[in-house]
């Protein structure tokens, strides 16, 4: 952010209503990408209708643990998803400060959700390496030394994808951790500036 975008935050802290035109921007594009986040969440709710119809069809008991487990996970993410944004549509007047407040706890909020989404990923590839590792020994599927060598590479793979999403969430949560500093900051130094002139 240059310098003079910071002067025109500071002068306008407190004192008008106007909020200026790029953090406005700025919060609104953070809103749609919000919404946007709903969308990825179609895939695991596939994922779980799935694994229903495939625990309805073999009626075996890997298959209804892995249903079971699925739905659980996905009724989890969902709640989490909810409650985590709750309160940071908007902000809370049409002010500057506002639209700061607003844009530090957006921050605050991301940063949950990608300690959520770790833990989260780390629990599900466990179990979901447990529950088909049971699927695949309850169906036969690991009688030739080729099945098995099979099953290892799938699951080495699994766990290589898991990793770099965790090394890019790992990214993605030092940019926020860096975004959230300079928020503050600039919050601190913004009410500085109005005590200041108040005086």
């Amino acid at each position: 952010m240059k310098d003079d975008e910071l002067e025109l935050w500071r002068s306008q802290w407190h004192s008008q209503p106007s909020v200026p035109l790029d953090l406005i921007r700025r919060v609104e594009r953070q809103t749609v990408y919000m919404r946007l986040a709903w969308i990825p969440q179609i895939l695991p709710a596939l994922i779980g209708v799935a694994t229903i119809v495939g625990a309805a069809i073999t009626q075996s008991l890997p298959w209804i643990f892995l249903a079971l487990g699925t739905l659980v996970a996905l009724a989890m993410s969902w709640r989490f998803m909810i409650k985590n944004r709750r309160g940071i549509w908007a902000p809370a007047a049409e002010t500057t400060a506002a639209y700061l407040e607003l844009s530090i706890e957006r921050c605050r909020r991301r940063l949950q959700e990608i300690r959520f989404a770790s833990v989260m990923m780390v629990l599900l590839l466990v179990f979901v390496l447990v529950a088909d590792y049971a699927i695949l020994k309850s169906e036969g599927g690991l009688k030739t030394p080729e099945d098995r060598l099979a099953v290892v590479a799938a699951f080495s793979f699994a766990t290589v994808v898991v990793s770099v999403v965790l090394m890019f969430q790992d990214w993605k949560r030092r940019k926020t951790r860096a975004e959230l500093a300079y928020l503050l900051n600039l919050q601190r130094e913004c009410g500085e500036s109005v005590q200041n002139e108040m005086r």
